[in-house]
């Protein structure tokens, strides 16, 4: 059973406060602007990760900088800010992700400002309760757990990752995931460039290979015609295609891992009604639904933010927690199309990199000296996954252009056998490393 509390209004929306934009990237979009970037083709109307066939992380950024007029009318309204904050976000820099992602300019007044500080200050009786563990507890009562996530935050993707080992001891076997390509060139049983659009950021990537390392069946089921159907027809069709593998295995238990409001159980006005819901209807189950986006820095509703900070500042937490009163879960923003919440901490870095990139101490942290003064990117690659020495054609474990005051650079690894690679500003390989994680 939920508890809601009061509404706080339907208010306008603020800036979150965060820090400024790092000098790297400011480094960055001063070279992209200004440099001779070879190969680059301005005839492109898209974001292309593949220029050449071969994977570069980079060149999203040189488009959406070099022609920033240009992709605002090929991406209207908030379309172009979500695009550069996925890009950044891709690169290991989760801080200007944050920062660049698409945010209201509306102001709350001062009284609506206090008015949500009281209310958050006067809620007395609230315990807040580890979520991977309560929902571990709890998943013992459903068949499928549904799970969301904003596309620019990796944050989210290390939560799933958080949740895998726990749900596949009690019984779930099945990953189903929005970001899996679903023609029929997909890869599915190895994380390749075919695997799915979103899991060649590093956070997902890992994600996909720590279900396969503990023995999940990854599902793909976005629509393949998503960009001719209406968005009902899209969600319908996603909903129906998890369905098939419970009508081909009706015992399966089945973790969702899906973007935003495609597990509201409820219609969302306009006339849409959403995956989860009309997974609920096809299939007569009903699906735990898990919303991460709410309670999340930078959050992306109304009066979110100023309602995040002042949880944040009265329960200072240190891990993705649920609110409980009374033993009952409590939707901080009365949010009534899921079932739970996840409330993230604030991010906490180290040397410009979120520890939560430990993936729940699946990794380790370990820094890395370059040879090349000209160095600005540095990528971690499995040895095993080198498929002939191709980088282009392969998902680094983990990236970043943010170097430490020492200038080295952070990198968050398993241990294994990595190949390091040393990138400029034109994405030129200046050098290589092999290392051992013990």
């Amino acid at each position: 059973m939920r508890i809601f509390l009061a509404s706080l209004l339907s208010v306008l929306v603020i800036h979150g406060s965060y820090s400024q934009v790092n000098r790297q990237y400011q480094n960055l979009r001063t070279y992209i602007k200004t440099a001779k970037l070879v190969g680059y083709d301005s005839s492109l109307d898209h974001v292309e990760y593949y220029p050449g066939g071969s994977l570069n992380y980079f060149y999203p950024l040189y488009q959406l900088i070099r022609e920033e007029e240009r992709f605002r009318k090929i991406y209207p309204g908030t379309q172009y800010d979500e695009m550069l904050s996925e890009a950044l976000s891709f690169c290991g820099d989760y801080g200007s992700a944050l920062l660049t992602q698409a945010l209201p300019t509306d102001s709350l007044d001062n009284a609506t400002r206090t008015q949500i500080s009281r209310t958050v200050a006067n809620l007395k009786d609230i315990e807040n309760v580890d979520a991977r563990k309560f929902i571990a507890f709890v998943s013992k009562d459903f068949q499928v757990i549904m799970v969301n996530e904003a596309p620019n935050k990796p944050l989210h993707r290390a939560f799933t990752v958080s949740l895998l080992e726990d749900l596949y001891k009690r019984g779930f076997h099945y990953l189903a995931l929005e970001m899996l390509s679903n023609y029929s060139s997909h890869s599915l049983d190895k994380l390749t460039p075919y695997t799915g659009y979103y899991t060649t950021e590093p956070v997902a990537g890992e994600m996909v290979r720590a279900a396969l390392d503990i023995g999940f069946h990854l599902i793909s089921y976005e629509d393949t015609a998503a960009n001719r159907h209406t968005p009902n027809e899209r969600d319908s069709i996603q909903a129906s295609n998890i369905y098939q593998v419970l009508k081909k295995d009706p015992s399966a238990k089945i973790l969702v891992h899906a973007t935003y409001g495609h597990i509201a159980e409820k219609n969302l006005g306009d006339g849409f009604f959403p995956m989860a819901m009309m997974f609920k209807k096809i299939s007569g189950i009903n699906p735990l639904t898990i919303d991460q986006t709410d309670m999340t820095e930078a959050g992306n509703i109304n009066y979110g933010r100023v309602l995040y900070l002042s949880y944040i500042q009265k329960y200072q937490l240190n891990s993705p927690s649920i609110a409980l009163f009374n033993g009952e879960t409590v939707n901080i923003t009365n949010n009534s199309i899921n079932d739970l919440s996840v409330i993230h901490p604030l991010t906490v870095y180290r040397d410009g990199r979120p520890i939560w990139l430990s993936l729940a101490g699946r990794r380790q942290p370990l820094y890395v000296k370059p040879a090349n003064k000209n160095t600005f990117f540095v990528q971690a690659y499995y040895q095993y996954e080198s498929f002939g020495n191709k980088p282009g054609q392969v998902i680094p474990a983990d990236q970043t252009y943010i170097p430490t005051n020492k200038n080295n650079y952070l990198l968050y690894l398993h241990r294994g056998k990595y190949i390091i690679i040393f990138r400029d500003m034109s994405y030129k390989i200046l050098s290589t490393l092999h290392i051992e994680v013990n």
